[in-house]
Formats: C-alpha cells, sequence, structure tokens
C-alpha cells in the first residue's frame, strides 16, 4: 500500500476531483482503471453532502467504470451545478449515441463531455482495444455532443504497431465541427487497474507521442516538447498545445499528450496536487495514489492477437 493523504471535504486544495458514481460497465475494455464489478453504487445523499463541504468551485468529474448506467445521472449533474461546481462527464459514449439522451443530460446542466475513443472511426481499432465494434455509435455520440453545444473533450490510448493513425484521423473529424473550443486526449497505455501487459511491453514513450502528434499538425516534435505547462506551471508528463500553433487557451481545437507509464516507484503523476479523488470514505485524495490502493493491478487474459 502506498501511503496517502487524505483530506476532509472542506479542506479540499485539488481542482478537478474524480467521482466514481458506478463500478458497473457495458463494455469490457482491455484497458479499464475500475475493473472491480462488485462494489456498489455511490449514494447519491452522502455525494450530495461532500459537494456541499467542498471550499470553492470544483471540476467534477462523473465518472465510473460507466456513468452513464445510472438512471438518476441526470439527477447527479444537477446535484454537482446547485451545489456551485461544474460537472464534466467521462463516458465511453454508447448512451450518448441518442440525441435525446444526450439532451436530457444537457437539460439538467452537464456542459463538457469527454468522451473515450480508442478506436476513432475504425471498428477493428475497437474491436482490438474495446472488446467491441461500436465506431458507429462512438461517433454518433460524438455528433451529438457537438449538436448539443458541449464542450467535448475526447480520450484515447494509443497502442503501438495499431491506432496511432487515430491523432490525424480525430483531428481531421473534430476540426469539420468547427466548434468554438475541443480538446483531444491522446496517452499511452498505463498499469493501472485492468491492462493489457502486451502493450504495455511495447509501450509508446512520450517521445513517440510527441512525434505522432507533431506529424499530425505538420510540427516538428522538438517543438511539441515545448508546451509543457498545464495552467502557467510545468508538468513534466503533459504537453498541451493548439492544432493551429496559434490560438489562445480556451478557444479553437487543442491537443494534450500524457504519459500514462508508471516511474521507478510503480506510480504514475505521483504527487499531483491538480487532480484528486473522492475515496470510498468521502474524503479526498490524489487520484492515482488513491487508485492504485484501492485497484489493484490486472493483467489483461485476452489472446495476444488482440493488440
Amino acid at each position: 500500500m502506498i501511503p496517502v493523504r487524505k483530506l476532509e471535504p472542506s479542506a479540499n486544495t485539488f481542482e478537478t476531483i474524480v467521482v466514481d458514481v458506478t463500478h458497473r460497465c457495458n463494455m469490457t475494455c482491455a484497458n479499464c482503471y475500475l475493473p472491480d464489478r462488485t462494489k456498489p453504487d455511490m449514494d447519491i445523499g452522502r455525494l450530495k453532502e461532500f459537494l456541499l463541504a467542498l471550499p470553492c468551485r470544483t471540476n467534477i468529474r462523473i465518472a465510473g467504470a460507466e456513468p452513464t448506467l445510472r438512471k438518476d445521472l441526470a439527477e447527479i449533474i444537477a446535484i454537482v451545478r446547485e451545489a456551485g461546481h461544474r460537472a464534466v462527464l467521462l463516458t465511453n459514449g454508447l448512451r450518448l449515441s441518442h440525441r435525446s439522451y444526450v439532451e436530457e443530460l444537457r437539460s439538467a446542466g452537464l456542459r463538457h463531455v469527454y468522451i473515450s475513443l480508442n478506436g476513432a472511426d475504425n471498428d477493428d481499432w475497437y474491436e482490438a482495444i474495446d472488446g467491441m465494434r461500436c465506431a458507429k455509435k462512438k461517433l454518433s455520440a460524438l455528433d451529438n455532443a457537438m449538436a448539443s453545444r458541449l464542450i467535448v473533450n475526447t480520450g484515447t490510448i494509443l497502442v503501438r504497431g495499431l491506432n496511432e493513425q487515430a491523432v490525424s484521423r480525430l483531428l481531421n473529424r473534430v476540426a469539420s465541427y468547427q466548434a468554438r473550443h475541443a480538446l483531444l486526449r491522446f496517452k499511452n497505455v498505463g498499469a493501472i487497474g485492468r491492462y493489457d501487459q502486451t502493450a504495455e511491453e511495447k509501450n509508446l514513450t512520450l517521445a513517440d507521442l510527441e512525434q505522432i502528434a507533431g506529424q499530425a499538425v505538420c510540427q516538428p516534435s522538438d517543438r511539441i516538447r515545448n508546451y509543457n505547462r498545464f495552467k502557467g506551471k510545468v508538468e513534466p508528463a503533459t504537453r498541451l498545445f493548439p492544432a493551429d500553433m496559434t490560438s489562445e487557451p480556451g478557444q479553437g481545437l487543442w491537443i494534450k499528450l500524457t504519459d500514462w507509464q508508471a516511474n521507478r516507484t510503480g506510480m504514475i503523476d505521483a504527487g499531483s496536487l491538480r487532480r484528486g479523488r473522492l475515496t470510498h470514505d468521502f474524503k479526498v485524495a490524489p487520484f492515482f495514489e488513491d487508485l492504485r490502493n484501492s485497484t489493484p493491478r490486472q493483467h489483461e487474459g485476452r489472446p495476444s492477437r488482440s493488440i
């Protein structure tokens, strides 16, 4: 176990807190940071008490396994907003392929959504990484989120020799919406929860991610490397830059690269002062440290042909 400093909600210092509202899921992805399906859903009453106790406005990432499996998700979003916080939904996007559902969540107060798009527009990539041929539903979710004027983040795990082209494909797809602001996030395989060991053994490095993204935006990787600040602070494992290399923060299409490889101590982004996680006892702790303690690593047991 890694010693983890827990804070009372009233003493929170994290600007972002991940709240895993359910351990249920409707997918069986090779990489899943929350693979235990036996734990009960989070109590909504205790969540409301926690949110009201936070000292200032916070980004609340409503996550899970898959938060859209909760029938009261719209109520949870409304509670986050009513408590004065910003609700950000992290989802695999399958249920967002229904436009009426997206509008229901927007009516509840949702303005920010993060959609997992590991396969971009390619069913073979989705089948390899997520165990499902779901490109049509994923792209419908993206279309609906954009049409509902949500601020959209996409999330993609890049696997060497498989889906490196997802960067350029998603860049072209999202650029076509001409959204006021959108963010494409790309990362390598992280050894958290359930993950594919064969992918980890040939994992892309941060330098590889810089090169892949640089080719997609027609820029040298050395220039990408210089974008290592987030809100003015240096983050060695992060690269954040505008796709056109000119847009101001909060405007246009941006790309974020994150290195999810563990350091020598086996930790990812150890000691982060930015990301927190709601613990099982309704306190808040550094995201990765708490996750590592509560979610033992599980090597994915799929045949090696899957990656």
